[in-house]
Order: C-alpha cells, then structure tokens, then sequence
C-alpha cells in the first residue's frame, strides 16, 4: 500500500464536518475503533450488521463508509454491492480478517477506495483514512470550484450579452439586438426613424453636443412608446421600433407617428444661446419582410422629401438583377464544369509556425481560371438550391485531402450541412472506412448562422467525436450563440469573428470582448482561434491577451496546394 505523510491534526480538520457511517457486528472490536474514530469525525452513525448499514445508508447521506466484510444476515460486500447501485462515487474502506484472494477481488470489482486486514494496525487505517479523506475534501473543492466557474461565466455572459445588445452611447437595443429580435417573426410592425442633418449638428456644435442629442432623442422615443415596443439604435442617426404585440394594430403607429412629429418642438439642447432643434424621416412597414420593406419606404421618403411613408407596393420597384442572375448563371456553369475547388489558408501558433489549415471554398472562372471569392456567389447561392451541392463538394474535398495527406485541416459546417441527413450519411461511411483521419480533423460550426436546435448540433458533434474529431465554433461573437451555448457544447476551439479581431488596435469595445471571451475560453479549457489577423500590431496585441492560433493575410492568403 502507498503511503502518505500523516497530518494529525490536518486530518482532524479535514474529517470532522464528514459523516461516516461505521458498519461492525463485533461489538469489542466496534469499541475499539470507536474510540479512535470519535477523535476524528463529530457525526457517525453505527450499523451492527450489512442488512442494518443498508438501511440507515437509505434513510440518511454520508460522506464515507467504513465496513467490516464478514457479518450475520448481509455481509459488508453485499451491502457495498447494492449501495453501489445507486451511488457509486462514495468512499468505501473495508476491513476484513480474512486474507482471501476472493475478498480481495471482489473488493476490487467494487471499486473501494480501501481494504485493510484486521487485526488493523493504527498506522495502517490512519493512512488509509487520511487519503480517503483527502480524496473527499479535493472533489469538493473542485465541486465548488466548478460552482464558481459557472457562477462567474454566468454572470460575465450577461454583461457580455448586455454590452453586445446595448447601445453604449443611449442605452437602447442594439443594432445586433434588433436583428435577434425580428428573427423568426412571422409579421411584425417596424419603425424607422432618422435624424435628418445629424452630420451638420456634429460639425457645426461638436460630437459632445452631438452626442447629447442622441441621448436625448433616445430617451423622447421611449417616452413616447408603450411596454410592446422595442427601441433600438441601428447606426449613428437611424433608430428602429419593433412592435413586438401579438396582434398588429397599425392604426396605434399612425397615432404614434403624428405623436413624434407633434412633439418635436419640445425636443430641444440648449448650446450658448442657440437652441438645437432636429427633424426626422421615417419609413414604416407592417407584415412579412417588414425590415426590408420599411427601409424601402424610409429611402423613398429621404428621395421624395417626405417625413414619413408607409410601404406600399406601389414604391417597390425591386427587381432580380441581371447580376444576381448572372451569378446564378456562373454558379450552375461551375458545378456542372467542376469548377468548385478548395483553398486551404494556414492557422498558426504564438511562433508563427503552421499547425494546420482551413478548407475555404472558391470558384474557378470559366476562362482565366481565376478564383472568385465566395463574397461573390455564396449570398446567391445560399438561396437557391446550389448551396447543399457546393457545400458538400467542398467537405469532400477536404475529407479526401485528409486521406492523402498528413494535414490537419478544418471543415467548415453550416447548420444546413448538420440538417442534411444524406450528407451527413456519407460523411459517417468514409470516417468509418478511413478511421486514421478523425484525430487530424477539426469540424468548425459556423456560429454566424441561427441555429434551431442546439440538440441537433450536440448530437452531431457526441457522434463524430467517436472519430477523433475536434469541433471549433465558428465566428463567435458575429451574433446568435453566447457563453451557456459554449458551456453546453463544449467545443475544443473556439474561433473568434473577425469583424472583432479586426478592429481591436482602434476600438477598445472590441478588445474588450476578445478579452474576455479568451480569459473565459481558457478557464474552460478551450483554445482560442483568432482570424483575420491582418498585421502585425494585431497579432502582437493578440499574443499579450494569450489566444492559442492564428489565421489571417498577415501570416498568409489561402493556398491552392499544400502538397502532402
């Protein structure tokens, strides 16, 4: 048996708020360990037999269980056994005065944390207890570490959350809140509002005095609407109210329009002796597609020098436009000419050394061969029926460069692709014929796309785990997951969007966030991915907020070939 150094006084401390329950039938033998046990644990309950310990384990909870084996009517090793059964994380010490191998195996299958023969020599039970004891004071504290951990990643998701859906400025929603709330919204009213002019406030007055008219208009909109309507800030001047009522009642926006407008006069700052007046413009739209159609409506209304406007399809001249269809032209050529190929851009450590490679999709002009960027196509092809064809091309491509290379490569996934059963069918057959390749591969979960049922995503993520394969979330931070959505799936990488990496040498809210998503990141055990690492500041301010890899054009644009 290893021993431990024994602390008598550590152990006292550590074993005198557990509750040991004692299971002995020999009473000159139960008295005697008693009376070395009362000097350690304050609460110990005494069974005289297993059938006894059973029961008074059933009826109360204890912190260890310390048993003879042979005793009348249920020995200490069947009592274990169906203890077992519904716990099997208690501490158990035995103590036998039999040295029988038998015992000893059966004690094994049990999972007991001890075995001593009697006669037990002090020594002997005191290690034996002193690091079971030990073992029980460590999983509680990682218990309450694990406790605070979730606590504090808890309670920084919601200021993370708030700062991202909040306007710093005026304290109303976001322009990242107010797409989060007209998704999925079957119909909804929508509202929006702009500063006429804001420019010459700002260059006339000064951003401070600029800046207090916004807040001030902020807080007029919300005076002026009811507890069903949402206010947002969507850009410097642009405002949004969402009517977030079951049912659409137009006429209470009419009312509220000939409102804002009746009160504007009141809506004055005072600079010097001038007296800072605005006008506003405002489009709105009721019904599906309310957002494009009220932004339709605000534009017409700038245009034709009107305040307000209400979308109507008589000032909705969209067509398709020869591009888009064109686009969609190219799309369809490139598929059926097997023009849709793979790049692979490298991520790369703190050294700048090349650790492995995402799969990027491209598509080849018909006759330069040139590559067109996805900006181009993918919009377009998204909305059509090409996407599922591009998408799974590329996979396979990437699954087949893996099979023929040593690379480590990352896979990009849309929720779409994990919808897609058949894709996701053939993806299963070649991992199970090419199991080699599972560990050098990396699923990244593109986290820019609403996701319906994040039970979908874990599933597909539990089941090709059994390959070997790490799972990155994509483009954290652009939107629609949060911290919790992390903690539940667990990911090995987690990729920071790059419209915050981007910017983090000029905004400090951005380097805020990537702060903190690195600090939490890390206490989770999860390694940080930053892209669109574009020089050489940001990859030094980076390497000071500790992020793991690295993907950008500062290190490289993505590569045609990278060989075997």
């Amino acid at each position: 048996m290893n021993k431990v150094s024994i602390d008598i006084k550590e152990l006292r401390k550590m074993s005198s708020d557990l509750k040991l329950l004692y299971v002995e039938d020999d009473l000159l033998a139960r008295k005697g360990m008693l009376n070395l046990l009362n000097s350690f644990f304050k609460d110990i309950t005494v069974a005289v037999n297993g059938e006894d310990g059973l029961e008074k384990f059933k009826s109360n909870t204890y912190d260890l269980i310390i048993s003879d084996i042979n005793m009348p009517k249920m020995s200490g090793l069947d009592m274990i056994k169906i203890i077992r059964e519904d716990n099997l994380s208690i501490p158990v010490l035995l103590l036998s005065a039999h040295d029988e191998s038998s015992f000893f195996l059966d004690a094994i299958k049990l999972d007991v944390d001890g075995y001593i023969l009697k006669p037990i020599e002090y020594k002997q039970l005191l290690n034996a207890t002193s690091k079971i004891v030990r073992k029980i004071n460590l999983l509680a504290l990682e218990s309450h570490y694990k406790n605070t951990l979730e606590a504090e990643v808890k309670s920084r998701n919601s200021e993370i959350l708030y700062k991202l859906n909040h306007d710093p400025l005026t304290k109303l929603l976001s322009r990242h809140a107010f797409f989060r709330n007209i998704e999925g919204l079957s119909s909804s009213v929508i509202l929006l509002i702009d500063i006429d002019k804001f420019n010459v406030i700002n260059e006339v007055y000064g951003t401070d005095i600029g800046s207090k008219v916004l807040q001030k208009f902020a807080n007029y909109l919300q005076h002026h609407t009811d507890e069903t309507c949402l206010v947002h800030r969507l850009s410097a001047d642009e405002f949004a109210l969402v009517d977030t009522a079951k049912y659409i009642d137009t006429d209470k926006y009419e009312l509220l329009i000939e409102r804002l407008f009746k009160n504007l006069d009141n809506l004055k700052i005072q600079v010097d002796e001038h007296a800072i007046t605005i006008d506003i413009t405002i489009g709105l739209s009721a019904g599906k597609g309310s957002y494009e159609n009220a932004k339709i409506a605000l534009d017409y209304a700038k245009k034709n020098k009107k305040h307000f406007i209400m979308y109507s399809t008589e000032i909705d001249h969209r067509k398709e436009s020869k591009l888009t269809l064109a686009c969609r032209d190219d799309i369809a050529s490139a598929i059926n000419e097997n023009r849709v190929v793979a790049v692979y851009q490298p991520i790369v450590n703190k050294l700048g050394k090349t650790i492995k490679y995402e799969t990027l999709m491209r598509l080849q002009e018909e006759n330069t061969f040139k590559l067109i960027s996805p900006f181009y196509f993918l919009e377009v092809a998204i909305k059509t029926r090409f996407y599922q064809h591009l998408s799974s091309t590329i996979i396979f491509l990437a699954l087949n460069k893996l099979k023929d290379s040593k690379h480590t490569l990352s896979i990009n996934f849309t929720y779409s692709d994990i919808k897609n059963t058949d894709l996701i069918k053939r993806i299963d057959s070649f991992f199970k014929e090419h199991r080699d390749i599972g560990c050098r591969t990396v699923f990244e979960i593109t986290e820019s796309q609403a996701i319906e049922n994040y039970d979908d995503v874990k599933h597909f993520i539990k089941h090709f785990r059994t390959y070997g394969v790490n799972i990155a979330i994509d483009d954290f931070g652009s939107g629609f997951s949060n911290f919790e959505y992390i903690l539940a799936i667990d990911p090995d990488y987690l990729k920071i969007d790059g419209s915050l990496v981007k910017n983090i040498d000029t905004d400090s809210r951005a380097f805020t966030l990537v702060e903190a998503i690195v600090e939490f990141s890390h206490k989770l055990g999860i390694k940080v991915i930053a892209e669109y690492v574009h020089s050489e500041v940001i990859f030094n301010m980076l390497k000071k907020l500790d992020v793991d890899e690295y993907q950008g054009f500062y290190f490289s644009q993505p590569l045609e070939k990278i060989g075997n």
